[in-house]
């Protein structure tokens, strides 16, 4: 078998509410983990005690809503826990403690048993207690009994997938956006994703770049759908009809619009966007406005104030970099000229789509009919 302590970060912060986000995150573990590999977890506090039949590490790194989690042996009191120190230092110089105590009703505080121990363990090795030993040991008490482990494995943190409730993030093949969700799962929402294509102008690699994205982003999220929709044909209706400095604008809007009504019908929350100020043209203060007027949605920009290289690193922290850095097809920059809209206003967009609006429409209302789900 095999132990471990899982140590949740921000939900003790969660008062009476913190049952509801403990709830969820037991419910993660045994989705991602399998019922059949977990003996059992116990609630211990603040931090659970998982027992697996077999090694898990490579699985619990993923779980959003642990802060770290440590492989551990354990000891039934104390005596016990130093017989088995005693053992493991048999050819150490020297070592260092940490010591918790996390159920107050035993007779010895934190400082205590450390004392004890690092007095036991002198009478029988010629060992030296070293702040700077490379050789940590993590002790901890809970539920009467001692946990020892030997190395911390730091994780994502943040709030159970699924606590904060849903969003529909519109993801390209980009770095942005897959990082935009992964820091919106982080932040306890499930997400289901649409991705806009222009296939056969865009290349079918693309579309499967975009799955190996989802792919990635579904160890985290656990369950996705991700839905796609050929946009092609109205971009060509744009092309024709509208001043090409925007473009662009006029692309992101009927996004807006579709995506607005893909997350009415799947009861979803909130949609979510990879931009970032400034990166792009179409990501000024008053392109965004305008863009974000043709939906009555909430969305959500978490990478509203990060610079390209923060997103980067970030990318290739969660596993999508390597997939993004691939090169690929993009939808938005088909058909667009070299000068773009950079100060759009919302009255000249609406005066522009009011001349096509019955066309717009109809070319909507079939991409939205036409569209595909691909279930993770």
């Amino acid at each position: 078998m095999f132990d471990y302590l899982l140590k949740s970060g921000e939900l003790i912060l969660k008062g009476k509410n913190r049952s509801f986000f403990e709830k969820i995150l037991l419910s993660n573990l045994f989705y991602k983990l399998k019922k059949d590999n977990i003996d059992f977890i116990k609630n211990l506090g603040g931090v659970f005690w998982l027992r697996a039949k077999k090694d898990i590490s490579n699985l619990l790194k993923d779980i959003i809503g642990i802060n770290y989690f440590m492989p551990v042996l354990i000891f039934d009191n104390l005596s016990d826990l130093i017989a088995g120190l005693e053992k493991m230092l048999a050819n150490y110089v020297d070592f260092y403690l940490e010591v918790k105590r996390g159920n107050k009703q035993y007779h010895l505080n934190s400082i205590e048993i450390k004392n004890e121990i690092i007095g036991n363990l002198k009478k029988t090795r010629n060992i030296v207690f070293n702040k700077a030993s490379s050789n940590v040991f993590f002790i901890e008490y809970r539920s009467n009994k001692f946990f020892l482990g030997f190395q911390k494995y730091k994780c994502f943190g943040g709030l159970p997938v699924g606590s904060s409730g849903k969003g529909l993030a519109l993801l390209s093949a980009g770095f942005d956006s897959p990082v935009a969700s992964f820091l919106m799962m982080k932040r306890g929402l499930r997400l289901n994703f649409i991705h806009f294509h222009s296939y056969p102008q865009t290349s079918k690699d693309s579309l499967e770049k975009v799955e190996q994205l989802v792919t990635v982003l579904n160890q985290y999220n656990l369950r996705s759908s991700l839905f796609l929709m050929n946009i092609l044909e109205i971009q060509k209706f744009y092309y024709q009809n509208i001043p090409l400095e925007f473009l662009i604008i006029f692309y992101r809007r009927t996004m807006m619009r579709l995506a607005l009504r893909l997350m009415h019908d799947l009861k979803m929350n909130v949609l979510i966007t990879g931009e970032s100020l400034g990166q792009v043209a179409s990501q000024t203060i008053d392109n965004l406005s305008v863009i974000s007027q043709a939906s009555s949605a909430l969305v959500l920009r978490p990478l509203i104030g990060y610079n390209k290289q923060e997103i980067i690193d970030l990318a290739f922290k969660i596993g999508t970099g390597q997939i993004s850095l691939i090169k690929g097809d993009d939808c938005c920059n088909l058909f667009t000229p070299r000068k773009v809209k950079t100060k759009a206003k919302i009255n000249e967009v609406i005066k522009l789509e009011n001349k096509i609006f019955s066309e717009i429409q109809s070319f909507e209302d079939k991409i939205y009919s036409l569209k595909t789900v691909k279930h993770f």
